[in-house]
C-alpha cells in the first residue's frame, strides 16, 4: 500500500508541523538559549573531569560499531559542521561485498548499496554530516544513478545524508514505512527534549519542521516488494528500535539487510532515552530474517555477517536475548514482584553469557527487561506511596531536615563517593531537589556522578550522567555570576 499525502497522517496525530502551524509551536520548536549555553559547557566539563572523556572513548564499541568522531556524535543533523563532515570522508570504509554490493561503513553507522541495470539501491543514506563523502563514494564505486533510497527508520544517524544526493542532482524515490512520518513529527515536535537534551545534539542543528528534512516520496505499511533493475527488494516493516523501522531481504542476492535489529553488542533495547521500543516485535522479526536463509548479512552498525552459518547464530542469539527478556519479565509480573524487584532478579541466560554480541556496551540486559515493563506493565512502579506522591522537593527537604541539615547530607556524601557511589549519587539528588541554589549541594552532587562514570559503563547510562553534570555545571557557573552582580556592603 503506497501512500503520498503525508499531511493526512499527521493530522490524525495532532502533529501538523507544516508552514501553517500555529505561532506557539513554532516558539516552542526555537533552540532553548539555556541548551545551548549546556551544550557549550561540555568540552569545560571534559577538562574538570576527564575520567568522563576517558570511560567515553575506552568503550570499545564507542563508534557503535564503527570509528568515533566526537564531531559527528554531536552534530548527527549538521550540513555545515566541517569539522564533522570532514570526520565522515576520512573514516568513510568501503567493503565490496561480491558484484555490485558495497557496505560504506562511516563512524556510528552503514549505509548498504546495490547496482542494478537501473541505478543505485541506497538502505539509508546515514547522518546529514556524511552526505558529502556518500555522494563522492557513490561516484567512485558505480557510473549509475541513484534510483532508489529505502530509509529503514527516523533515527538521525540513518535517512539525514539523502539532501547531498540531491544537492548533487540526483532525483532519487525515497521510500519508507508510513509510521515513519509520524515518528519523525513526533521527534522535531518534542526537539528541545528528545533530540537535544536525550540524545546531545547541538541544539543550533535539529531539523524545527518537516520542511527542515528530505522527506519520503512515497510510504507503505506492512510489507513491500520493490521490482528495480529484474530484481526485488522486500520491504518488511516490523516493529522492534523504532515504531517505523523496517528490514530488507534481496532474495536474488541472498542478502538481508538487517538496518539496526542487529548490533555488535547487546541489542540497544532498553535506551531509557527513547521512546517505547517493542522488544517481543524485535525479536521476531530477527527470527524472519533467519528465515529467509541468508548468506550475507548487512547491519547497519558493525561488520557484516559474510557466511550462512554466521547469520544464523548471531540473528537468533539476539532474538533469543530479546525473548529472554520477555519472558522473564512476565514471569515476574504474574509472580505479583514489584517492577524494581524484577528488574533486579533478570539475568542473560547462560549460554548466551561471554558472548562478544552480548556485551553490555550501550545498555544492560536488566534495561531491557525494564523497557519490556515499560511496554506490558505500566508507569507505576509498584510503590503505592508512587501513585500519586509529594512533590520531589518536599520529600527531599523532609529527608534532609530529617537527617540534621544539607551540610550532614553533603559530608555523607563525600564519605560515600568512593565506597558506594550509587548511593552517594541517590542522595546527591536528595539535596539537590531540596536545596537547588546551594553551591556546596551542586559540587558534590558533579562529583558523585563523575565517580558513577567509569570504564565500561554503558554508553547510554554515562550519557545521562554526562547531561546531568552540564545542567548542575551551568547551574553553579549561574550562581556565581548572580553573586558576582550582587554589590558587596
Amino acid at each position: 500500500m503506497i501512500k503520498k499525502n503525508y499531511k493526512n497522517p499527521l493530522l490524525l496525530m495532532g502533529l501538523v508541523l507544516f508552514s501553517g502551524a500555529s505561532s506557539a509551536a513554532t516558539e516552542t520548536s526555537k533552540p532553548d538559549v539555556k541548551a545551548v549555553q549546556r551544550f557549550e559547557l561540555r568540552s569545560e566539563l571534559m577538562a574538570q573531569y576527564p575520567g568522563v572523556l576517558n570511560a567515553l572513548q575506552s568503550n570499545a564499541n564507542a563508534g557503535f560499531g564503527g570509528p568515533q568522531s566526537a564531531a559527528i556524535a554531536n552534530h548527527m543533523y549538521s550540513r555545515t559542521n566541517q569539522a564533522a563532515i570532514d570526520d565522515a570522508r576520512a573514516k568513510l570504509v568501503v567493503e565490496p561485498h561480491g558484484k555490485g554490493t558495497w557496505l560504506l561503513r562511516f563512524p556510528y553507522v552503514n549505509v548498504a548499496v546495490f547496482e542494478t541495470s537501473e541505478g543505485l539501491v541506497l538502505v539509508d543514506s546515514g547522518y546529514a554530516p556524511a552526505g558529502p563523502a556518500l555522494v563522492e563514494a557513490l561516484r567512485k564505486i558505480s557510473n549509475k544513478p541513484v534510483n532508489t533510497v529505502i530509509v529503514t527508520h527516523h533515527h538521525a544517524d540513518h535517512g539525514f545524508g539523502t539532501w547531498a544526493l540531491l544537492k548533487a542532482g540526483e532525483n532519487p524515490r525515497i521510500i519508507t514505512t508510513e509510521t515513519y512520518l509520524s515518528e519523525l513529527a513526533l521527534d522535531i515536535k518534542t526537539a528541545n527534549y528528545s533530540i537535544v537534551r536525550l540524545n546531545n545534539q547541538d541544539p543550533r542543528d535539529v531539523p524545527r519542521r518537516m520542511e527542515d528534512t528530505v522527506l519520503p516520496t512515497e510510504t507503505f505499511q506492512n510489507t513491500k516488494t520493490l521490482v528495480i533493475g529484474g530484481e526485488e527488494f522486500v520491504l518488511t516493516h516490523a516493529r522492534g528500535e523504532s515504531a517505523d523501522q523496517l528490514w530488507v531481504n534481496v532474495p536474488s542476492r541472498k542478502i538481508v539487510v538487517s538496518a539496526d535489529y542487529w548490533q555488535p553488542f547487546l541489542l540497544n533495547a532498553g535506551n531509557g532515552k527513547r521512546r517505547q521500543r517493542y522488544v517481543a516485535e524485535w525479536a521476531q522479526a530477527l527470527r524472519d530474517m533467519a528465515g529467509t536463509k541468508p548468506e550475507l548479512v548487512l547491519p547497519m552498525h558493525g561488520a557484516a555477517m559474510t557466511s550462512p552459518a554466521e547469520a544464523q547464530d548471531k540473528l537468533l542469539a539476539s532474538a533469543d536475548m530479546l525473548d529472554s527478556a520477555v519472558t522473564q519479565v512476565i514471569d515476574g509480573l504474574n509472580a505479583n514482584k514489584r517492577p524494581d524487584e524484577i528488574v533486579a532478579s533478570v539475568k542473560l541466560p547462560e549460554r548466551l553469557q561471554g558472548r562478544a554480541d552480548m556485551v553490555e556496551t550501550y545498555n544492560r540486559f536488566q534495561n531491557v527487561a525494564s523497557m519490556v515493563l515499560k511496554e506490558y506493565g505500566g508507569w507505576w512502579d509498584g510503590i503505592p506511596s508512587d501513585w500519586d506522591p509529594a512533590p520531589r522537593s518536599d520529600s527531599s527537604k523532609e529527608l534532609v531536615e530529617m537527617s540534621g541539615g544539607i551540610d550532614k547530607v553533603t559530608a555523607r556524601i563525600r564519605v560515600l563517593l568512593d565506597v558506594n557511589p550509587a548511593l552517594a549519587c541517590q542522595l546527591a539528588d536528595i539535596a539537590y531537589f531540596a536545596a537547588p541554589d546551594n553551591a556546596d549541594v551542586l559540587q558534590v552532587a558533579m562529583d558523585a556522578y563523575a565517580k558513577r562514570i567509569v570504564p565500561g559503563i554503558p554508553t547510554q547510562e554515562l550519557t545521562v550522567y554526562m547531561e546531568h553534570m552540564l545542567s548542575l555545571k551551568q547551574r553553579q557557573k549561574a550562581l556565581a555570576d548572580n553573586s558576582a552582580l550582587v554589590p558587596k556592603k
